[in-house]
Order: C-alpha cells, then structure tokens, then sequence
C-alpha cells in the first residue's frame, strides 16, 4: 500500500547524479529496480541492502534485500537497523535548527559565544560555518576511513587539535568531524539534556523513528545489521589500508568490518543507527513542517556562499554539490555504505541503505531514480 505524505518544494538546490538511462512506467518500477539491485548487489558482494522510493508524494517502493548477518545467513528486513555513520550529521544539524527556531541559537553566532571554553584561536568560527563544513578547523579524524583513537577525552583531543594550524573559514568546503562534535556540546549546553537525549525527544520520537538509536561498533543494538567493507586492510589487520590516493577498494573479496571504535564524543557526527522505515519517517516529519520549519528546511538544503561569492558544495549538512545532471538535488550519506538522494523540482527521494562499506550507495541511489524519472539522467 502506498504511504501518502507532502513533500516540501525546496528551492537552489544542486544536483548529483551517477545514473542510467532506462524505461520508467510505475508498473515496472519494482521490477526494473529489484533487476538493479540484484544486479549491484552481485556485482560489489553487497551482503544485505534496503531501498526505499519516495515519488509524488508516495512511498511507492520498499524493499529489503540479502543478509544482515552474512555468516548466521539473517536476512535484511525493513526493520533492520543499520550504521548510519555520517547520515548522523543531519540530525544534528536539525537539532541546532531545533534550537534556532526557539530562539536560543543564532547561526551567525560564534562558537565560543556558547562554549567559551574553547581554544581562543578559534573564536572566529561561527554556528553556520560548522554546519556547512567551511569552519577551516583541524579534523579529528586523520584520514576518510579510519578513526585515531586519541589517548585522553574530548577536552585533550581539543587540546591537541588546538596546536595545529586554522584554515581560512568560509572560503572552502572541507569536510570535517571536529565542527560537528562542537555542535554536539552546543546541543548540550543550549538544551541542558545529553547530545543523544535531545535528539532521541525532539526528533526521533516525534518522527516515530522506534528502531533508531545511538552507538558505535561495539555497542549492542538489538536488530542491526553486522558492517562488512570491500575497503582492503593493513597487514597486521589493525585498521583499513590507505594509500596516497585514498583507500584501496577490493574488486574479489569483503571483510567483515572490524575498525569499530569511534569516541563517545563523535556521537554527533557519527553514531546514529536507524532502518529503512525509520528514513521514511524521517522524510515524513521534514515534509510536515512541524518540527523542522519550511524556512529552516530551506536554509540547510540552500549551498553555503563562499567568501568569493561561489555556492560550496554543503548547505546546513545536506550535500548539495552539483555532478552535472540538469536538475537541482540535494543527499547525504555515511560509511561509504549509505545514501539518500532527492530531487525536489521531480518531487522524488530515494533511499539506500547497504552493511558494506565501499558500496557506492550514491551511484546506486541515483540509478535507481533515473529508473522512476529518467529525466534526472546526466545527458
């Protein structure tokens, strides 16, 4: 049965499309994606996916594919939760926008206003400028892949972040954690309730996210999917392999993913666990207007404007870099494993949600919506 909700027309929006042409007809529509998936699934050893499509107001597709658990053969449901990783960044990004509409935050605000415990030489940075990923502050974390467990606590790891030099802030789009583990503390301050408290109250339970939750690796999450990578490893096995050009995808084999750490204090930018009906939940809140309004919508969804003058490829969390394609779209993903892209001038939203790191959900997620609208194709 079709789910029916508004979607929210949302304005200078950029779009990204990795796609294939192919014949749309909404009754073929589950059988050319469902073709697709299988297809992808084979191709990258994708162990277990969950794909949902968002058109004309209507869920009009959402299926569950392959194993969660790959060793004990537990298939994906529509209720499995998976890593979401960094898809957790626009979660925290609402929650601020939670606390702008209340009046308790200003996003041209500095940072420092709210958490004056922080380095001096980072007094400069503003709210919005964290968000949009153009702070110019050192990342915590030292490569894309692997998270460097830093002896000490968040304040230690500041700390040592502060010794290190300051980009130009509101020049480029660099993306970084450590702006979104301020955020975090900003949540905490501004709120008075734990990061994870806030989100889980103002968010998650008016959105009816029942399975979405907190937690890294290691942490116990009834019903979530094991994370298996097609990244390669180093000898020792201790971490995944880079290389000067970044990770080294495998092409023959996966591993089941065993780089679980990540700090309690990167919950912000990273720790989210959710299923496919919680993502569909989630679009149906943003669309009501209720808890997120129209106006603030508009503002994480519009392109960051750099100091020359040109759009950056972030608004408020939300990518909204261009890849060429002839219509405005707007997405974010986590892990390498995860994706969702909309196209709001097409009034279409597709999600994927894959447990194998290197998964190229975002290629995925965009030749699934040239299956329903083939005219989001790049010509």
């Amino acid at each position: 049965m079709h789910k029916h909700f508004s979607l929210p027309r949302m304005s200078k929006l950029y779009c990204a499309a990795f796609v294939l042409i192919a014949s749309f007809g909404l009754a073929a529509h589950a059988d050319n994606i469902d073709d697709l998936v299988d297809t992808t699934m084979n191709a990258h050893q994708i162990p277990g996916m969950a794909v949902a499509v968002i058109k004309d107001n209507q869920v009009i597709k959402e299926q569950a594919y392959g194993y969660a658990n790959l060793e004990l053969k537990v298939p994906v449901t529509l209720d499995t939760s998976f890593a979401l990783a960094s898809m957790t960044k626009v979660f925290t990004a609402s929650a601020i926008m939670t606390l702008v509409q209340d009046g308790k935050i200003n996003l041209d605000d500095t940072i420092t206003k709210y958490l004056p415990q922080l380095p001096t030489k980072w007094s400069n940075i503003t709210v919005r400028q964290c968000l949009s990923h153009t702070s110019g502050l050192p990342d915590e974390i030292t490569d894309d892949v692997n998270v460097t467990p830093v002896t000490g606590d968040r304040d230690h790891l500041f700390k040592l972040l502060a010794q290190k030099p300051l980009q130009a802030r509101g020049v480029k789009s660099v993306y970084n954690q450590t702006g979104y583990t301020i955020l975090g503390m900003m949540i905490e301050k501004v709120s008075g309730l734990r990061y994870e408290k806030y989100v889980e109250e103002r968010l998650f339970q008016p959105a009816h996210m029942s399975n979405a939750s907190f937690g890294d690796g290691w942490s116990v999450i009834p019903g979530r999917s094991d994370l298996y990578t097609a990244l390669d490893i180093t000898q020792d096995r201790s971490k995944l392999l880079m290389r000067t050009t970044g990770p080294v995808v495998m092409s023959d084999k996966i591993y089941h993913y065993g780089s679980k750490y990540m700090p309690a204090y990167m919950a912000p930018a990273g720790w989210a666990n959710g299923s496919l009906h919680d993502l569909i939940q989630w679009e149906k809140l943003m669309a009501e207007g209720v808890v997120l309004s129209k106006s603030s919508m508009d503002q994480m969804m519009t392109p960051f404007k750099l100091k020359n003058g040109n759009d950056g490829e972030f608004g408020l969390a939300f990518l909204t870099m261009s890849f060429g394609g002839p219509f405005k779209a707007v997405s974010y993903g986590g892990g390498a494993a995860t994706w969702r892209l909309s196209y709001p001038e097409k009034q279409l939203t597709v999600i994927v949600l894959t447990n194998l790191q290197g998964a190229q959900p975002q290629q995925i997620a965009a030749q699934i919506a040239a299956l329903v609208e083939p005219t989001v194709a790049d010509k």
